[in-house]
């Protein structure tokens, strides 16, 4: 990673704050093909950012943001600072950081980089705080927005030759527990988009020799005790209706991201060695995409790795040769 500024880095970064613009106005004309471009928005920003600085990774965020500002508005660049252009070239820099492992030994010392885990926990909060904002910003009102959506969502079935009066009765409790469940589900898989975003950006960076981090096993990545206890907290919360409650549902969501990471950490630890690793990995994965309740085993699996360490039974990897 270099922080050196030229004209061709200059060049680079605007670039990416054009793909980043773009990627994200994908969503605009509502294909589902666009989706995999909209979750890409943020790679741009932490290829730069990881490659060339953090000052250059913010010189795309700005452009993104002001190019979003003129195409689409004020609203569009607001949620895109808050979603992407604030979180990726922060978590960039973060990981960026490094010191020496000992400060009064020589310059030539191991060098200690900025914790990933604690990186994680940065993101999850800086997302809360987005969710948050953005959340304001917008007025969300569950019970108003679930009577809009039940509205509209009852004259669609009513207009289908094959609906009934108890598919109509149905519709408002499903739209209740969908919309009350949004605060929990928005910062839960954007956290998870994010870091994929991250992972992809220093892969791609690491190729072109530009990355200065060294790698390391994500598997091991670990977060503080306190954070369970947060999650629990909040989630006891989240049941509570008004502001309190769709603040705490915000806050679980987002920290049940993060234990959800760990606990996939944890599994893949666990079955190292195991003659059918990649038929468990691939199962417990394809589980998780289908259901939601092998999700909720895994974050817990992560929640409790704070206090009973399953990852440190199981010896590290082979070092790569």
């Amino acid at each position: 990673m270099t922080s050196r500024i030229s004209l061709p880095s200059l060049a680079i970064a605007i670039g990416a704050g054009l793909a980043s613009a773009l990627l994200f106005a994908s969503l605009v004309g509502g294909s589902m093909f666009a989706l995999p471009l909209f979750v890409l928005s943020a790679l741009p920003l932490g290829i730069v950012a990881f490659g060339w600085g953090t000052r250059l990774g913010v010189l795309a965020a700005v452009t993104a943001t002001l190019l979003v500002a003129f195409a689409l508005g004020l609203p569009a660049a607001i949620a895109l600072v808050l979603a992407v252009a604030l979180p990726m070239p922060l978590a960039c820099h973060l990981l960026g950081l490094a010191r020496p492992a000992d400060p009064a030994a020589p310059v030539a010392t191991p060098v200690e980089w900025y914790p990933t885990g604690r990186v994680l926990m940065v993101l999850a909060f800086v997302i809360i705080g987005g969710t948050v904002v953005g959340g304001l910003a917008i007025g969300f009102d569950p019970i108003e927005t679930s009577r809009e959506v039940a509205a509209a969502a009852r004259g669609m079935v009513a207009g289908s030759a094959t609906s009934s009066a108890e598919d109509v009765s149905q519709i408002e409790p499903l739209v209740h527990a969908t919309v009350r469940l949004m605060p929990v589900f928005f910062p839960a898989s954007w956290l998870m988009v994010t870091v994929l975003d991250l992972w992809l950006a220093a892969k791609v960076v690491a190729r072109s020799g530009r990355l200065a981090r060294p790698a390391e096993d994500l598997a091991q990545v670990a977060v503080p005790a306190w954070a369970g206890v947060a999650f629990a907290a909040s989630l006891a919360l989240a049941f509570l209706d008004g502001p309190i409650g769709l603040v705490a549902s915000v806050i679980a969501g987002a920290l049940f991201a993060v234990h959800f990471l760990v606990g996939m950490g944890v599994l893949h630890v666990v079955t190292r060695g195991a003659d059918m690793r990649i038929l468990l990995l691939a199962t417990a994965y394809g589980l998780v995409l289908l259901f939601s309740i092998p999700a909720a085993a895994i974050a817990l699996v992560g929640l409790l790795d704070a206090h009973f360490a399953f990852r440190k039974r199981r010896p590290p990897p082979p070092a790569a040769p």
